[in-house]
C-alpha cells in the first residue's frame, strides 16, 4: 500500500496514512521474526526484512529535506503534536458585514500587539472544504507569534475563477482595517494556502493592484509581503494537460469547473490562474513545499514555478519532500508535517519579523 500508486481517492488516503505512521511496521516486522521458526518461515522472515527495510525507508527519507533535523520531535511522532492550549481562539468572525457568509477563524498570538498575520486558505479541489482545515497547525503557528486568520470564500461552480481569489483579497483588506481589533500590524501579512487554497493564495499574493483581478468589495488591494504554498497546483493549464491516470480526484473536472471550461474556451482565465504568469512583476516571498511521491498534485507544478521566479529574480525558498504524499501535513506531529510547520516559521520568521 505505501509503494503502491493510487487508483481510488481511499487508496491514496490510506497510503497516506500508512506513509505518516510507517514505524508502526518495525514492531510487526519484529514480531513476525520472532514467531517465524523452521525452513518453511523463510519467504516469512523475507517479507519481514522488507517490510522493515520500506517501513524505514519511508520514514528516513522525508528527514532529509528537513531544513534542521534535530528539530524533529519524536515524542510529536508518536504522541502527536500539542494543542497549544494556551491559544484564544474566535470562531465564525464576520470581516465584511456585506458579505457575512464569508466567515472567518482567527487564532490569537500571544504576546503585545500589534503582531504579524497569516491568512490561510483551505484546499478542496476549489469546489469543497471550509476554513478550520488542520486547526492544530494553525494553533502552532499562532503559538510562534503570528495571529492566524483562517477564511471561508465562495466556491465553484457556483462562484467559479476568480471569485475565491476575489474573496481572499477581500477578507485580507477588511482583515487590516480591523487591525487595532484584532491586534495586528497590516504591513506584516502572509498568505498560507493548501492544495487548492495554494493556488487561490499565490494569484491573490501576485496579483495584488491588478485591475484584471480586484477584491470582492472595497478594499485597498494592497500586498502581503510572503506568500506559502504547500502542494499546490500552480499552473492549471499544465494540470489539465496531465492529469493523474487515473483521474482519482477528477481533477481536470474540477479544473474546468473552477475556471469555466476547458482550455479552448476560457484561455485568459487559465493564464491568469497560472502562478508563473505574474513572476515578471514585484512579488511577496514565496515557500513552495510539495512532495516528492504527490500523485494527485504532481511536484511538477512546483518546481516549474519555483524556475520561472528564480529566473526573473523572484525571492523564492522551494522544499520538496521525499516521499511526501498530497496533505502530507494533515496528522499532528507527523513527518510531513513538522517538515511543513519548521520550513514555514523559519520563512515567516525571516520575512515578517
Amino acid at each position: 500500500m505505501i509503494l503502491a500508486p493510487s487508483i481510488h481517492r481511499w487508496q491514496w488516503i490510506a497510503r497516506l496514512a500508512l506513509r505518516e505512521t510507517s514505524l508502526v511496521l518495525l514492531p510487526i516486522a519484529a514480531a513476525a521474526l520472532i514467531a517465524a521458526r523452521g525452513r518453511r518461515a523463510r519467504r516469512t522472515r523475507a517479507l519481514a526484512v522488507f517490510a522493515a527495510v520500506v517501513g524505514m525507508a519511508t520514514f528516513v527519507a522525508p528527514l532529509t529535506a528537513m531544513p534542521d533535523v534535530r528539530g524533529f520531535s519524536p515524542i510529536e511522532y508518536v504522541m502527536g503534536a500539542p494543542a497549544s492550549p494556551s491559544i484564544r481562539i474566535e470562531h465564525d468572525i464576520v470581516l465584511d458585514p456585506a458579505r457575512p457568509e464569508l466567515t472567518a477563524d482567527v487564532f490569537h498570538a500571544p504576546g503585545p500587539a500589534p503582531r504579524p498575520f497569516v491568512v490561510v486558505v483551505h484546499g478542496g479541489s476549489w469546489r469543497h472544504g471550509d476554513k478550520g482545515e488542520l486547526p492544530r497547525f494553525s494553533r502552532r503557528v499562532a503559538a510562534a507569534g503570528y495571529t492566524v486568520i483562517d477564511v471561508r470564500y465562495a466556491l465553484a461552480p457556483a462562484a467559479p475563477f476568480p471569485r475565491g481569489v476575489a474573496d481572499v483579497k477581500c477578507l485580507i483588506g477588511r482583515a487590516r482595517e480591523s487591525a487595532v481589533r484584532l491586534g495586528i500590524d497590516p504591513a506584516r501579512g502572509a498568505l498560507l494556502g493548501r492544495s487548492a487554497g495554494g493556488q487561490i493564495a499565490l494569484v491573490a499574493a501576485y496579483s495584488a493592484g491588478d485591475s484584471r483581478i480586484p477584491p470582492s468589495c472595497a478594499i485597498d488591494d494592497a500586498p502581503v509581503r510572503a506568500v506559502a504554498a504547500l502542494y499546490a497546483p500552480s499552473d492549471l493549464l499544465w494540470g489539465h494537460a496531465n492529469p493523474m491516470v487515473p483521474d482519482v480526484i477528477r481533477g481536470t473536472e474540477s479544473i474546468e469547473l473552477y475556471l469555466g471550461g476547458p482550455p479552448a474556451q476560457r484561455m485568459e482565465a487559465y493564464r491568469l490562474a497560472a502562478a508563473a504568469t505574474w513572476a515578471d512583476r514585484p512579488l511577496p516571498a514565496t515557500l513552495l513545499v510539495h512532495g516528492g511521491g504527490d500523485q494527485l498534485v504532481s511536484p511538477v507544478h512546483s518546481r516549474r514555478l519555483a524556475e520561472a521566479l528564480a529566473k526573473n529574480g523572484r525571492d523564492v525558498d522551494f522544499l520538496e519532500v521525499p516521499m511526501g504524499e498530497h496533505g502530507m501535513d494533515a496528522r499532528p506531529g507527523g513527518t510531513g508535517e513538522q517538515i511543513a510547520r519548521q520550513a514555514l516559521l523559519a520563512f515567516l520568521g525571516q520575512r515578517l519579523r
